[in-house]
């Protein structure tokens, strides 16, 4: 067999190698480039989350548990950052807390980072059932009582969870 004749398959092979490698390469350096592109429009971009509420029960703070929500944010550039979070009902979300023990003349106050237009209080059951609902947290009865807050602002709402214990 002649030199020139095993050249010819092997010049060939390289030619091929190389012009895949030079696709592959353009194709990473695409990706690259619309990647970024994407996430340069998003990375300095908040996740929109609800303030954070924390309830002051005498001398106890209490940080519920955030539940659903669903919240938007307008960024600098004018788009709009949005999610939607769905949870477990509020039994659920502080069946594994511990109640706050308080008494029945026991003040409660909700401070949020954000006052919101407007809040209610939702008593519920263990059965995952809204017993009660009013603008204000009613402390009645004795035992363990399951709240939710649901607040609602211009960008969104909220719901948050917690429980106590009333003796």
């Amino acid at each position: 067999m002649n030199f020139r004749q095993l050249n010819l398959p092997a010049a060939i092979l390289l030619s091929v190698f190389l012009s895949a490698c030079a696709d592959t390469a353009s194709d990473e350096e695409a990706f690259e480039q619309d990647s970024a592109v994407e996430e340069g429009t998003h990375t300095d971009d908040p996740i929109p989350l609800p303030p954070e509420l924390t309830i002051q029960a005498g001398d106890d703070t209490i940080i519920p548990v955030l539940g659903s929500y669903s919240w938007s944010v307008e960024n600098q550039d004018g788009t709009l950052n949005s999610i939607e979070a769905s949870a477990d009902g509020p039994p659920e979300l502080v069946r594994m807390s511990e109640p706050t023990q308080v008494t029945e003349d026991a003040t409660i106050e909700f401070v949020f980072e954000e006052e919101p237009r407007t809040y209610s209080v939702r008593i519920w059951d263990e059965d995952n059932t809204v017993i009660s609902e009013s603008n204000d947290l009613v402390l009645s009865g004795t035992g363990d009582v399951i709240y939710e807050v649901l607040a609602f602002w211009e960008q969104g709402t909220a719901s948050y969870a917690f429980s106590l214990t009333i003796e």
